[in-house]
């Protein structure tokens, strides 16, 4: 049903699109609402695949090649394992299940490709579709990070996730 691609500069003004959506942003920690302000999302796409600390995807339409979202991890930590997952989508692709079966893939990269052992995600609290795709792929709630970021000129919390490895070291 979907494809991951690796993003390209040519996806900006997909990326713009979901970065600067109302109902996307609603829950996502970056937003940008110029085409030329999206440059800098797509700079750091760049920087971590380049650094080696991260690798995020546009996720397509396997039929058409329609751009649906896109997911990725980043921060990855080398000694430790470990790295952070990030993900969204364009509304109109809610509920379909494209990110439950990107999230499959990209776990697999992970775990399986790049041996990682802990993949985390932090999720706002009123995000309640982000928190049952994470839990359906079981990862476990962790705690609560208790006002722990600005946003809107106002402190929000965080909700963090992990899932560990299947395979012990």
């Amino acid at each position: 049903m979907i494809a991951l691609h690796p993003i390209t500069p040519a996806d900006i003004t997909h990326i713009h699109r979901g970065l600067s959506h109302p109902e996307v942003i609603r829950y996502y920690a970056v937003r940008f609402m110029t085409l030329e302000a999206t440059q800098e999302q797509m700079d750091w796409y760049a920087t971590i695949e380049r650094e080696g600390t991260g690798k995020w995807w546009a996720i397509r339409s396997e039929k058409d090649g329609e751009f649906l979202g896109a997911i990725g991890i980043n921060f990855i930590h080398p000694v430790h394992k470990r790295c952070e997952l990030g993900y969204w989508l364009l509304p109109e692709h809610w509920g379909k299940g494209i990110i439950s079966e990107a999230l499959g893939r990209v776990l697999d990269q992970a775990f399986n490709t790049l041996g990682l052992h802990r993949v985390v995600a932090e999720v706002e609290p009123e995000n309640a579709a982000s928190a049952r795709v994470l839990l359906k792929h079981g990862f476990r709630h962790e705690g609560t990070l208790r006002e722990c970021e600005r946003k809107d000129d106002r402190w929000i919390s965080l909700d963090l996730y992990a899932k560990l490895s299947p395979h012990q070291p």
